[in-house]
């Protein structure tokens, strides 16, 4: 499905300011991937997402970048072609709101792929129905004036309206409490069954153990390598060099079995921890 290829990137090239954000990165994103991307600030994870869409081009001889045909190192690209397989939700998406109504942000998307206007409504109806809001209380009403939970969820019609094969997120549940936290990545997990390869950005490493079945590990611009979560987690020393924490569930887990309690100290979700709790009392 993607396929990078030796990319490097570099800001402000040839100027005193030039700094290296990307140094040959290879990755590869299978078709239903739900690929975590991790690493410390400035490691080049948002450089590297902003290439799968072309939102970033790929520097001259500076690697390759395909998403199913559509090769993203060539000169001119079909934008039309490639916004209909990538969408793309920033930090904060509610700041990508724009239009008067939510029915008319949501269809901006499928308006500007050409579509007439029956499909435009429809895919919006369709994608503001998928994100949990009811279509005909809130068709009309404007996106500024609604909550901040609900505005993301608008933000996320847009894209799904779009109706893309890849969808990426960059940092989806930040500023959110707990619960909103948890609600975003099950409309997430509800929006893969119709997008079926999410890429993400997050720094929450319960979310990308949770939710995550491969995590590339990016690292002053290079990617450390692609891991399931239990090779991730399961590595001190990689953890040490990747310079990421471990999941909450996880430190909660190895201090439990630290304190003398029979549970495996890399549990990753908090399902595991709630059984391996239950076990632990059942055979005390």
């Amino acid at each position: 499905m993607i396929s990078v290829r030796k990319l490097s990137y570099i800001y402000s090239p040839k100027t005193p300011f030039a700094k290296q954000a990307l140094s040959e990165v290879d990755m590869e994103i299978e078709d239903g991937d739900f690929f975590g991307i991790i690493g410390s600030t400035g490691a080049g994870k948002s450089t590297l997402i902003g290439h799968i869409n072309a939102l970033t081009r790929v520097q001259k001889n500076s690697g390759t970048v395909i998403v199913d045909d559509v090769d993203l190192s060539v000169k001119k690209i079909d934008f039309k072609k490639l916004r209909a397989k990538v969408g793309m939700v920033f930090q904060y998406p509610e700041h990508q709101l724009f239009d008067d109504t939510v029915l008319k942000d949501v269809m901006f998307g499928p308006k500007n792929l050409g579509l007439n206007a029956d499909e435009q409504k429809d895919r919006a109806k369709k994608a503001i129905e998928l994100v949990g809001l009811n279509f005909d209380e809130f068709a009309e009403r404007s996106p500024f004036e609604l909550s901040g939970g609900q505005k993301r969820r608008v933000a996320l019609a847009g894209v799904i309206a779009m109706q893309p094969s890849v969808l990426i997120l960059d940092e989806p549940t930040a500023g959110l409490d707990p619960v909103g936290k948890r609600d975003i990545m099950e409309l997430v997990l509800r929006i893969k069954e119709v997008c079926p390869t999410v890429v993400m950005i997050s720094h929450n490493m319960d979310e990308i153990a949770c939710y995550c079945n491969k995590i590339a590990v990016m690292s002053k611009g290079k990617c450390v390598g692609v891991f399931s979560p239990r090779e991730l987690f399961g590595c001190k020393e990689l953890i040490e060099k990747s310079g990421v924490g471990l999941p909450l569930v996880t430190q909660a887990a190895a201090m439990l079995n630290a304190a003398g309690v029979d549970i495996d100290p890399a549990i990753l979700t908090e399902n595991e921890l709630v059984d391996a709790l239950v076990k632990a009392a059942g055979n005390a």
